[in-house]
């Protein structure tokens, strides 16, 4: 390497390589290649899913701590296993694995004979503290996942480190985030796979920069881990995937609505004003985050005797006005020995909280000044720490958010500029059957500490579901909470990035997220709020945030003109909402994201491979927001097929790029041809619009159906308990088509057994007309 501005050369510590096959030895399941350095195992999950480990010393350890679905819980399917004197041949239904005896290089071929996830020349090695694959990269080959990810939508070329940090002030080539999902998905026009990094210890994924059309992928720990996912598309990639991982639950319903949050909201008197202002102003909201200032000096689960005298009236006002009360948690519990604070006590005398290696309590230092940190390797600890926000929900509050498990902590007091660090990485871990350091748990953090919210809620709030909301996680953290994108910044930029991100989460599977509307540090202008708020419309998670000594960003804050803007995109929100939740249903089902890329639906179509400034909600909407100050025009790229501008009605057929017409008023949104969308139809004899999301129930609803030919199923249940699980929820099918002239819709019979009273149905087939009639779950046949 040249030396640059004073820098010495380095030498690089060479690989180990793979050796020669010796042997093989073959299970039901799994194929053992007996190799001359080092043992290699490919275990044949599904017809699309293989799992590849690579070991130096011959032995495979497996965690309890592990995300994936146990090898021994997939249904075994059958391969064939063929063998030559150059190579060993596995064959499924879908796929061929080729392994070279000489140097066992893993080829993938889909049933056309074209090559996938192959191996590089050198395929696997090792040396001291690493591990790594080389992967080639196909031609015209573009990389999407990677979880929490700044920048733009494609991540060719980049190098992308997972490593849980606190990433303040982090920008467009911010690496390192809040989140770390070592997952990611290869497209190309004729075929897709996607490859998990099975490791908890720091990886990194270098993806054609330090050397172009080769791809590696290294981890810290001391074997190679990782699954190979065929598509061929990005739809049946992440079925698997999430197969694999986990799906996310159903969120309650009102967690869909808009959240109101701030930096804090910091006493009683201040969210009463809050929620009347809302109410006044006619402007939808479900939702009062509360930030640290409600606790009595940051110690968690506790309350400000001052600012929040008397929380459980408060919280059963607001419930009374409909809103649902969400409260921050912090992981770091105040060292406070002597002073009768029961968590503190609890966590030392039953040895709760991380040590060091030598045995000392680790401490460091956050909002309550010096803190200890609850070990959630530890099942035990999980369900002490799950259990305490009985205290919470004891007072009426309906959902946590938690915030600083990266961990996030200084090595000395906030404010005395301070470093970040984390705890030891020698530091002990997890139960003692399956102890372990934090080099290899650093990652997990913020997901265990989710899965000890989600779980003790689940036992402390009874059969109704809970919202819990990360900004740490891990592969798998969809299975517990949704997430937020952490501490972004009131710029254009940020706003323009947000929706790249979103979609590469979605594409992790992790299909509840969002940013905070208008941007948490610094001051919004009314334009970029506008702008945000409709973009935001968009957003999964939709909850508007902002910082201590930022100004307010209240929808009503920067004038009448603004206000309208807010109240118009948050009423159409609402009125989406059933089309909204039903996206939901399809991400807890399949792993389905809720916002996707072009590129979901049209993986064929090179055009949507760089496309990040537009997106579809769910299949048949499609948005293409502003994200430039001053831009009152913009491009839309319309891809194949008929598609229909919502506003207007007017119809493009693509593909095709438009000049669309966007003041600051409006959004340009686009519905694609045989789209179907369920929306909550306003009552003529109420309020237009719900202002919070159990309001009132749903008593007509309004199909919108584009001509063209298209299928959609409309799903519902009761929206809060669990009783979806056990049965208790509707389905109905919906189909449109052209019959010479005419357009047919087609209902099909009301599924499930959750009961829906009648009502009143407006089918509306755009720029032809309407039809109504009373829903009594039947089959029905309309012709327009």
């Amino acid at each position: 390497m040249p030396q640059y501005f004073g820098k010495l050369q380095t030498t690089e510590q060479p690989w180990s390589i793979i050796g020669s096959i010796q042997s093989i030895d073959k299970t039901d399941r799994t194929i053992h290649f007996n190799c001359t350095n080092s043992s290699l195992k490919i275990s044949i999950l599904a017809p699309n899913l293989i799992r590849v480990r690579m070991s130096p010393t011959g032995e495979f350890k497996d965690r309890s701590h592990s995300v994936t679905l146990p090898d021994e819980e997939w249904q075994i399917v059958p391969f064939e296993v063929r063998e030559t004197a150059e190579k060993i041949e596995i064959e499924t239904a879908q796929i061929t694995i080729s392994v070279k005896r000489d140097r066992p290089a893993i080829e993938c071929f889909d049933k056309s004979g074209k090559p996938f996830a192959s191996d590089c020349d050198r395929p696997m090695g090792w040396r001291t503290g690493a591990t790594a694959a080389w992967k080639r990269i196909e031609t015209d080959e573009h990389f999407y996942g990677f979880g929490q990810r700044t920048g733009f939508l494609d991540k060719l070329s980049e190098v992308k480190t997972n490593w849980t940090i606190d990433a303040l002030d982090y920008n467009s080539v911010t690496d390192e985030m809040y989140q770390a999902i070592a997952f990611y998905i290869a497209l190309n026009p004729d075929r897709a796979y996607g490859i998990f990094f099975n490791t908890t210890f720091w990886s990194q994924f270098d993806i054609g920069a330090e050397t172009p059309g080769v791809l590696r992928m290294e981890t810290r720990d001391t074997e190679l881990d990782y699954y190979i996912i065929y598509g061929p598309e990005p739809a049946q990639i992440l079925a698997t995937y999430t197969q694999l991982t986990g799906r996310m639950p159903i969120p309650p319903k009102w967690a869909l609505g808009y959240h109101q949050c701030r930096w804090s909201y910091e006493s009683e008197d201040v969210v009463r004003e809050l929620a009347r202002e809302f109410r006044d102003r006619s402007i939808p909201c479900d939702v009062i985050h509360l930030d640290i200032d409600y606790m009595r000096g940051y110690r968690v689960f506790t309350w400000s005797p001052k600012r929040f005298p008397d929380p459980a009236k408060l919280i059963a006002d607001l419930k009374a006005a409909g809103f649902k009360v969400v409260t921050i948690v912090d992981p770091g519990v105040k060292y406070e020995p002597e002073a009768d604070y029961p968590i503190f006590d609890r966590g030392v005398e039953n040895d709760y909280f991380v040590r060091t290696a030598d045995g000392k309590l680790f401490h460091g230092y956050v909002w309550p000044d010096k803190a200890v940190f609850p070990d959630f390797m530890r099942p035990d600890v999980r369900q002490w720490w799950g259990e305490l926000h009985k205290s919470l929900t004891d007072m009426g509050v309906a959902g946590i958010w938690n915030d600083m498990n990266e961990p996030a902590i200084a090595d000395r007091p906030f404010g005395d500029g301070g470093e970040h660090i984390w705890f030891p990485l020698d530091a002990p871990q997890g139960p003692e059957f399956d102890r372990t350091t934090h080099a290899e748990t650093h990652n997990l953090y913020g997901l265990m500490m989710a899965k000890a919210c989600a779980e003790g809620l689940q036992k402390v709030r009874g059969g109704d579901r809970s919202f819990v909301l990360t900004r740490s996680g891990f592969a798998g953290v969809q299975r517990y909470s949704s997430v937020w994108m952490g501490d972004n910044q009131s710029q254009w930029e940020h706003l323009e990035m947000s929706l790249p991100m979103l979609c590469n989460m979605g594409l992790s599977g992790v299909a509840f997220v969002g940013c905070d509307i208008g941007g948490f540090a610094g001051n919004a202008t009314a334009e970029l709020f506008a702008r945000w708020m409709q973009m935001g419309m968009l957003y999964p998670l939709m909850r508007g945030h902002s910082a201590m000594t930022t100004a307010q960003h209240e929808p009503w804050v920067f004038g009448d003109r603004t206000e309208q803007i807010c109240r118009e995109y948050i009423n159409l929100r609402y009125q989406l909402l059933p089309y909204i939740y039903t996206l939901f249903w399809e991400a807890a089902i399949a792993g389905t994201p809720i916002l996707r890329p072009l590129l979901y639906h049209f993986p064929r179509d090179r055009t949507t491979y760089h496309l990040y400034d537009q997106v579809l909600l769910g299949p048949s909407l499609m948005a293409a927001p502003v994200y430039r100050q001053g831009v009152e025009h913009r491009a839309v790229y319309l891809p194949e097929g008929t598609w229909y501008d919502w506003w207007t009605g007017e119809c493009y057929q693509g593909p095709t790029h438009i000049l669309a017409d966007a003041p600051v008023e409006r959004m340009p949104l686009y519905a694609r041809g045989g789209g179907i969308i369920a929306l909550a139809k306003p009552s003529k004899r109420i309020a237009p619009v719900r202002q919070f999301v159990e309001e009132r129930a749903i008593d007509s609803l309004k199909m919108r159906i584009w001509p063209g030919t298209g299928e959609w199923t409309l799903y519902e249940d009761d929206g809060h308990t669990f009783e979806y699980e056990k049965g208790v929820w509707a389905t109905t099918n919906y189909q449109v088509y052209f019959e010479g002239e005419k357009v047919i819709v087609e209902i099909a019979a009301r599924e499930g057994e959750f009961a829906i009273s009648e009502r009143e149905i407006t089918v509306e087939v755009v720029g032809i007309g309407e039809q109504q009639f009373t829903d009594d779950g039947t089959v029905r046949r309309l012709i327009f």
